[in-house]
């Protein structure tokens, strides 16, 4: 999924896109511009917050038996207004064609129940079922998944949920065209999902999905072992095509969950109120403690975390999940430590680099003269926000075995560490016949970190041999530009970071480099790789039970990077939220690298 952060940063103009995210903060800016057991909620784990944490293997598992409602939290209490400010500028909230993590965060636990969800128990992110009843049955050839709706679901507006709705919805999600922006994975695992471009284009008959009664069945073309995580994503919640606006839906979402939308100006401001049709018993996922939610975009990140640790008036009910910059770190890890919740994000942010554009020994000179630490400190990041990347998946995936830095040819490493070699850099470029190479990238210029991260690139790129062509956007337009297949940029396009759509290979690597990825107008895909061996490669390890596919995963990784390199890795995330001092109960979940909004409860 397209990260938070990165897209921010991408608006913000350190970097470009990554996927399943949102937000902006000191981290995006640098990049983008950037269990199974029940308990009851409790204080956030990240009382201490330190650079120092030791590496966890994140958790997700399977809590088929899961009921309604939410597990109580101790003093929680109900009432008041929660304001959330965020740098980053959301351009739709349409449960089909959203991909982004912050948008996908606040449309699951607040707006949009989806098959599953998922729920911090005991300090574990685990898999509940949400509107299903369990987290699915599949057939003895793996090919057909079949999940049954709990009864007595309702919409904002009294109407019952179907089963039609939720298979509808899935169809939806096929209109790339129209709703562009959304994931890719049903389209490869659906059968017929190559061929079907949604109800808009090819009706309602669909080979992939139907609804028989209240039950929602996919047909698959090939084994799809981690469908239940799919049942989290958005593209699952239930649309009744008697209520679909088309590219309007994204102005008010039908609400499922336990708020609704009041009033919403794109990439501005979005307030929610609660929804009197939600059914909390029914719900094993979610509360609703705030009377009503506001979210502010576009926001300043360090003026926001200068106010929030100060906590004067409405700064004391308010929450940012832009991270920790450079400016709040000394309070945030000391004397407003109280303030601070984080946790290992599920994130790793990259440099991409079109292949089709950039030559092999050019990506190799960029290797050798990226300011990774230039950057990051431009981007007033701190040891709270990430750690040196060297490898695509995020090393905390269960099964996923870190291997050593790939050393280039060329001689540059690739850990996400130090400020290249920019002399040699250009020597490469002059051996290759390459001097003056154009390197083209779009970044934010109503943002005032981005303009300064820019600043840093742009020259310390010249000075490696480069003619760079930065070209400047307001922010809301980077993320637009920055997903496009054929664009001015070669640069720091598709998704420029990647935070794992649910702790599996399967969940990264399908969703960035298939053939198919290339075809589309509006794409994630890292590198703009084209290659049928390496189709057939990710095919093939997809199928494989998921105990078995971590560590050809793995090797994958590597492969990709010596063989193809399509992106230097950056940094790993590390997902941090502060808070007013009336803002209780923040816990970050590690899988989704946001708060778990709906355990979210004000001390008025």
């Amino acid at each position: 999924m397209r990260w938070t952060k990165v897209v921010a940063l991408a608006a913000a103009g350190t970097l470009s896109l990554a996927a399943c995210g949102g937000g902006s903060s000191p981290a995006d800016t640098a990049n983008n511009q950037a269990s199974e057991s029940a308990g009851t909620g409790g204080e956030s784990p990240a009382a201490n917050p330190t650079s120092d944490a030791p590496e966890e293997k994140a958790s997700a598992g399977f809590m088929p038996d899961a009921k309604g409602p939410a597990p109580e939290i101790a003093g929680a209490k109900k009432g008041g207004t929660l304001i959330i400010n965020a740098a980053g500028a959301p351009t739709t909230f349409d449960p089909s064609g959203q991909f982004i993590q912050d948008v996908n965060q606040i449309l699951k636990q607040y707006v949009t129940r989806t098959l599953t969800g998922y729920s911090m128990r005991d300090g574990k992110s685990v898999l509940v079922p949400d509107l299903a009843t369990d987290l699915g049955t599949v057939s003895d050839d793996g090919l057909t998944w079949t999940f049954t709706l709990k009864k007595g679901l309702k919409y904002e507006d009294g109407s019952t949920i179907k089963a039609d709705d939720v298979a509808y919805a899935i169809k939806r999600s096929f209109a790339q065209e129209e709703l562009p922006g959304g994931p890719t994975y049903q389209l490869d695992y659906l059968k017929d999902g190559d061929k079907y471009k949604g109800p808009y284009k090819d009706g309602d008959k669909f080979a992939g999905v139907e609804a028989k009664g209240d039950q929602v069945i996919f047909h698959l073309r090939k084994k799809w072992p981690t469908l239940p995580y799919f049942g989290a994503f958005t593209q699952t919640s239930p649309i009744p095509k008697a209520k679909d606006t088309k590219t309007e839906y994204t102005k008010h979402p039908l609400s499922t969950g336990p708020y609704k939308f009041s009033t919403y100006k794109q990439g501005v401001e979005l307030t929610l109120v609660r929804n009197d049709q939600w059914d909390p018993k029914s719900d094993p996922i979610r509360h609703a403690f705030p009377d009503k939610v506001q979210f502010n975009f576009a926001q300043d990140a360090p003026k926001v975390a200068a106010s929030i640790m100060a906590s004067n008036g409405p700064d004391a009910f308010t929450l940012s999940y832009d991270g920790v910059d450079a400016s709040i770190y000394n309070k945030a890890t000391t004397t407003n430590k109280d303030q601070v919740s984080t946790a290992a994000g599920p994130c790793v942010s990259y440099v991409t680099m079109d292949t089709r554009k950039i030559p092999r020994d050019v990506r190799e000179a960029i290797a050798m003269a990226w300011p990774y630490e230039a950057i990051r400190k431009g981007a007033q990041m701190t040891k709270l926000d990430y750690s040196p990347a060297s490898s695509i998946m995020a090393p905390q995936v269960p099964g996923f075995d870190k291997y050593e830095p790939i050393k280039l040819p060329g001689g540059a490493v690739l850990n996400g560490e130090g400020n290249g070699d920019p002399a040699k850099a250009k020597q490469m470029l002059k051996d290759a016949g390459k001097e003056n190479f154009v390197l083209s990238y779009y970044y934010s210029i109503d943002n005032p970190l981005s303009v300064q991260v820019n600043t840093v690139r742009k020259q310390l790129l010249e000075k490696a041999g480069f003619k760079v062509k930065d070209i400047g956007l307001p922010r809301t337009e980077v993320r637009e530009k920055t997903i496009l297949s054929k664009s001015d940029a070669n640069l720091m396009q598709g998704a420029s970071g990647w935070c794992y759509d649910w702790p599996s290979g399967d969940g990264v690597y399908p969703a960035l480099f298939k053939s198919s990825l290339v075809k589309s107008q509006q794409t994630y895909s890292t590198g703009f790789l084209s290659d049928p061996k390496l189709d057939k490669e990710i095919d093939r390890i997809s199928g494989l039970p998921v105990e078995e596919q971590g560590p050809e995963w793995s090797t994958l990784d590597e492969k990709i990077l010596k063989d193809y390199l399509p992106l230097l890795p950056d940094y790993n995330s590390k997902a941090s939220a502060i808070y007013g001092t009336k803002v209780k109960n923040v816990i970050v979940d590690p899988n989704q690298g946001m708060p778990e909004f709906a355990s979210i409860w004000l001390d008025q």
